[in-house]
Parts: C-alpha cells; structure tokens; sequence
C-alpha cells in the first residue's frame, strides 16, 4: 500500500462525504474508485490532490449496498436520499502497488528468514496453493461419504415425539421455527447416529489430546491470519488451547471436530478410492 500525492483510476480515497445541504450526511470514509459506475464521476477523481474537493452524485456514483455501507447508513435510507450532491474532499490517497520480491517482502508473508530466494519463494508458494487443493478435494470427499451414507441408511425417527421434545427442551421456538427447520435437525440426527456407530463398532477412540491438537491447529492459523511474523511458543498456545476449552460451548464443538475427522480419516483408510487428476475449473464445477 502506498500514499501518491495524485491520485489516479482505479485508487482507494480516504475521504470526507459530505450532504449538499444543512445538517446532511457527514461521513469519513474509504471510497474506492474502481466501483463507481458513473464514466463520468469515475474521470472527476482522477488527479486529485489531499485537501482537494469534488461534488459528486452518490446516486449515480455507487450502487444502493455500496452506498449503504460508505455512508454507514441502512440500504433504505440510501434508496430514499432526499439529496443526493455531496461534496468528497480528500484526506488521504491509498494505492496498491506490487511490491519487489526482495527479502522485506518475504519475511512479511513467511517466518523471518524462512524465504530469501524468488525460487525458495515460487516453491513455498505453490506448496500453500497444493496444500489448499488437497483440504478443498477433502471436503468434497467428505461431502461424498456424508451423502453415500445419508442415501443408504434407512432410518425411521418418531417425528412427532421429537417435534415435542424440540419444544419442550426449546420453550423460545415457534411451531413454525420448528417446522422449517425439522428437515435439518432429522438430517443432524441421522449422521449422529451413524458416527457413532462406526466409532463405536471400531473402537475408535477420542482422547483429550487429539482435542487440545485441535484447538492449539487453529489458534496457530488465527494467529497467523492476523500477524504473519508472529509464531508463537509452545508454551502460549498451550496456554490459548487451555483458556479455549475452559468454554464448554468451545470445548463441544472441537470434540465433534475431532470426532467427525477421526470418522472421516477411518473411511478414507478403509473405503475404496479412484483418484484421478482434474482441471480446477471442471474440479469447481463438480458441487453446482
């Protein structure tokens, strides 16, 4: 991200928004320029200086959800603008720029040191982009064996004892909360049931440290989604994980994690499985 002193199409302002009229809208606020529709407006905002002042028609400039969400106003509110001339003065330029493969680029995306070659670069890389590909072909195996099972397991549930219990357990639920949602709760209930049969039928074991594993996995990722410099110790993600499932609504939802690929690693040893290589765009296609 850099700060040019001109700003030219396709750049992000910083900007003062303000209603051509008395007591308006007064808003500051990033406006980027590659969404404005307007031809016209587009060229207005091209080599402007910080300071420099332009009157737009937000109307014409942005779509309603767009200028909803500039001026930090309700798309209704956007719709119904009485007035619609507002007068942008520029705080600040904003531009991407692409930025030189030099060793302060890689140690912004990697550990410090980890990457100081463009070919140690280009490896690392598409290193992260299989490794995307493999956990996106998981999920649709996943999504496979969800389905196969779903289709060949034949359960019958007493629908309206559970309609009962889903309002007596439930007091805040409408009938009709319960009716559109029924559908997915049997859905829920039925893959329940068939987990826990197959950890059950194989011995298959959860332990507490498979669930801590877990949870310390994705502290790591949320850590460094956020910082990418920062590693954190050992010892500091231990002590996240701990403070993690101190919660019980947390510490539930990695335990049916960790059951659910604990299933999904035992079918995948233990069903028959053709492989092939596919195009990614065919590979996307395969889920509509």
């Amino acid at each position: 991200m850099t700060n040019p002193e001109v700003s030219e199409e396709g750049d992000v302002l910083y900007a003062t928004l303000k209603q051509d009229k008395e007591g308006g809208i007064e808003k500051t606020t990033s406006v980027r320029t590659d969404i404005i529709e307007d031809a016209k407006i587009k060229k207005s905002l091209v080599g402007l200086k910080k300071d420099d002042s332009v009157k737009i028609d937000v109307k014409k400039a942005f779509q309603v959800a767009d200028l909803a969400r500039i001026l930090g106003i309700t798309e209704e509110e956007a719709e119904n603008l009485d007035v619609t001339k507002f007068e942008l003065t520029v705080k600040n330029i904003n531009r991407l720029e692409e930025a030189e493969l030099n060793q302060e680029f890689f140690d912004k995306l990697f550990a410090a040191g980890e990457v100081t070659t463009e070919e140690q670069f280009t490896a690392k890389v598409k290193e992260e982009v299989e490794n995307l590909f493999k956990q996106t072909s998981d999920q649709k195996l996943r999504n496979d064996m969800y389905t196969f099972g779903m289709d060949k397991v034949d359960v019958k549930f007493p629908e309206e004892f559970l309609k009962r219990w889903l309002k007596a357990t439930n007091p805040n639920l409408t009938e009709q909360e319960i009716e559109e949602g029924f559908a997915d709760f049997l859905n829920n209930l039925k893959w329940t049931i068939i987990e826990n049969r197959i950890i059950t039928a194989n011995n298959l074991e959860i332990k507490y440290d498979e669930v801590v594993d877990l949870a310390k996995e994705r502290i790591y990722a949320q850590i460094k989604m956020y910082n990418f410099n920062e590693e954190p110790t050992e010892e500091q993600l231990n002590q996240f994980a701990l403070q993690l499932l101190s919660d019980k609504e947390q510490a539930n939802r990695l335990f049916e994690e960790v059951k659910a690929l604990k299933v999904f690693d035992y079918l995948k040893s233990n069903v028959k499985i053709n492989s092939q290589e596919i195009d990614y765009n065919k590979f996307q296609e395969l889920d509509k």
